[in-house]
């Protein structure tokens, strides 16, 4: 257990986290929410005058931020501990830690240092050597890369192409009509297809939330209240955003909660009030709805109104992912059967609204942004890259032509390994380096376009590939403007395309991104 000084022992050491859970702040473990559990057990490594500050610290990140907040800080101060083999923040922990860290991994240093940053904000850097916010004031640190999965179509966990994504729509209806999908799994599929809400947003609905109005549209249509969850400073189901459901999807829901309120009323062998049906969870695990018996009247409607009777955002998204892989949908990109995960009907929602010519303001709306800063990530950028790549990669066979036939390597160093001296190859229209050239002979094809389809080419497994992506892309688009759409010249680059994807995919697998 993390102990402070017998002074403080005698006070109260319970607080509360910004979800409205209570904790122990003294424990090894903090439930922050029904998600996020955080071990703290390891801040007794740093030495003892600084882990009770960095406790404090910690204290407030949980009374104020996110529980997923909390729980990436914790994991990185966790792993400036290990790489650092040390028991304070010093330069040389901050050096060897910064050294530990692969290019995609560098934006774990800038958690630690912003934890740093706060802890002199609040008053507790007494115990930290001025020297060590010299240090890290200094450092230009690059943010979690976002967007490539996207950007480059990934068929793993990008969007769903077209043939994918009404594959599923297809199939999960007659899997429904033959009784091979439940009507909460094919709620739970309907949903995240629909709306592209995030899973926790989906997790935190309630009966309440649904109905049949004819307020915003003058004729009845089904609506859905859906709680926002990214927003600070705002507590439980506190603010909401309405979102529009086609019929066919408003009934599959509507018979979902007929069945999910017969089921509760079953287990408690009585009538449900018209108060405990409004504030009735859409989505209870099967263990939650065995205890509700446990409750008595009174206590039942309370626990109704707690986070804590909905089921956990990683619990519906196992849901979501058994009930899409019964329908046992082959990817045309692939050859195998397709990849699940929630936030892939994110990325095709705003792909697809992109693609019919959706404003960025319109698309922030439909993703549920506060702002327009990350509706980018989203949709690829530019959403023309998204369709122009979407157009090569869904050509017959694109994903099994021998595109790429170099060798990949982690770095520039390995590739000094293989071939002494081996040359950079830039792409000078981003200003960066792509791999290195494994031949020093005489070349006169045109980097770095020419390299992604020769056998001698080393990229390297952290450069920015989906930078040379972005430029082959605009070159397509102005050869089709200059052109007037000849494509003979518009394609001259596709299978290069496909090269530069191909290598995207191994990159992430390298990094077991």
């Amino acid at each position: 257990m993390l102990s402070k000084n017998v002074e403080l022992q005698s006070t109260p050491t319970t607080t509360i986290a910004s979800s409205g859970f209570e904790f122990d702040y003294l424990d090894d473990v903090w439930i922050l929410n029904r998600n996020v559990t955080v071990n703290v057990s390891f801040l007794v490594q740093f030495n003892d005058r600084l882990a009770e500050d960095v406790i404090d610290t910690l204290v407030h990140y949980a009374e104020n931020h996110s529980a997923h907040h909390v729980s990436n800080l914790a994991k990185s101060l966790k792993l400036y501990l290990m790489a650092s083999d040390t028991d304070s923040f010093s330069e040389h922990g901050f050096l060897a830690f910064k050294s530990s860290l692969s290019k995609k991994n560098q934006y774990k240093l800038s958690i630690v240092r912003g934890f740093l940053r706060q802890m002199r904000y609040l008053g507790f850097d007494e115990n930290i050597d001025d020297n060590v916010y010299k240090l890290t004031d200094r450092w230009t640190i690059p943010g979690n890369e976002k967007g490539v999965a996207v950007l480059s179509l990934d068929p793993e966990v990008g969007p769903f192409s077209s043939a994918e994504f009404e594959a599923i729509g297809l199939n999960a209806a007659h899997k429904f009509a033959e009784g091979q999908l439940t009507t909460k799994q094919y709620a739970t599929l309907q949903l995240f297809k629909a709306t592209g809400r995030r899973p926790e947003q989906i997790a935190l609905l309630k009966v309440k939330d649904f109905s049949l109005t004819s307020q915003y549209t003058g004729t009845p249509t089904y609506v859905v209240q859906v709680p926002r969850v990214k927003q600070g400073g705002f507590g439980f189901r506190s603010r909401f955003r309405t979102f529009g459901l086609i019929n066919s999807v408003g009934q599959v829901i509507e018979l979902y909660i007929e069945e999910g309120i017969a089921a509760v009323e079953y287990q408690l062998d009585r009538k449900l009030t018209p108060a405990e049906i409004n504030e009735l969870p859409l989505f209870m695990s099967d263990k939650t709805i065995k205890s509700l018996n446990l409750f008595s009247n009174a206590d039942l409607l309370q626990f109704f109104k707690t986070e804590l009777s909905h089921i956990t955002s990683a619990g519906l998204a196992r849901l979501l992912i058994s009930a899409t892989n019964k329908l046992r949908i082959v990817s045309e990109r692939t050859g195998q059967f397709i990849h699940i995960n929630p936030y892939r009907f994110r990325y095709t929602l705003g792909t697809r609204a992109a693609i019919e010519g959706a404003g960025i303001l319109t698309i922030a709306t439909l993703l549920d942004h506060s702002d327009t800063q990350n509706v980018n990530v989203y949709v690829a950028n530019l959403p023309e890259f998204a369709i122009e790549i979407s157009k090569i990669m869904n050509q017959p066979l694109a994903q099994y032509a021998a595109a790429f036939a170099g060798k990949l390597v982690e770095d520039e160093r390995e590739a000094n390994r293989i071939n002494v001296g081996a040359t950079r190859i830039p792409l000078r229209e981003k200003d960066c380096d792509l791999g290195s050239c494994g031949t020093n002979a005489f070349c006169q094809d045109y980097a770095p376009i020419a390299c992604y389809l020769c056998p001698k080419f080393m990229p390297w497994a952290n450069a920015p590939h989906h930078l040379i992506l972005e430029w082959l892309i605009e070159e397509r688009n102005r050869l089709k403007d200059d052109t007037d759409g000849d494509m003979t010249i518009v394609s001259i680059n596709d299978q290069v395309i496909v090269a530069v994807c191909q290598v995207i995919q191994l990159c992430k697998d390298y990094n077991n991104v």
